[in-house]
């Protein structure tokens, strides 16, 4: 298998098995092989226990994936919030999460929820509003209703 790999990662997994071996086999003391080659203890650890664990391979680099973030909300909870939402459309964020924190136990928070939301494009977060510019639109809205009326 190490003749597969790449001469520089061999090289590096061979000086790994050498430091392992040194200390499991011929008793060498930690805080040598610590001082021949030039590694901290938790390094010295962090391969030895992934030897014990995966042997041989486990002493090879291994590239780090995107995996799953650990606060993802499952696919069947966003599900159903979204669900929700496009059932009761006059509902807010702080609603939804009512109704959902009540039935299924959802333990995220309400932004968590408008997040879902958004990206699911079913409802915008509207943010702060001054009153003089909902009054101003009232005001064109009525405008607009008096026109058509005419």
């Amino acid at each position: 298998m190490i003749q597969m790999l790449s001469p520089e990662i061999g090289e590096i997994v061979e000086k790994r098995h050498e430091m392992i071996l040194a200390h499991e086999k011929f008793g060498v003391k930690i805080k040598d092989i610590i001082e021949e080659y030039d590694i901290s203890v938790g390094a010295y650890y962090h391969w030895s226990n992934r030897y014990a664990r995966d042997g041989i391979l486990g002493l090879i680099n291994k590239k780090a994936g995107a995996g799953v973030p650990y606060n993802k909300t499952p696919e069947d909870i966003e599900t159903k919030i979204v669900q929700t939402a496009s059932d009761n459309k006059e509902l807010d964020a702080n609603d939804i999460w009512d109704i959902v924190t009540e039935l299924y136990g959802f333990d995220k928070t309400v932004r968590t929820i408008e997040r879902i939301l958004q990206r699911h494009q079913i409802n915008r977060h509207r943010g702060r509003r001054s009153k003089k510019t909902t009054e101003k639109k009232r005001i064109i809205i009525q405008v607009q209703k008096q026109g058509l009326k005419e």
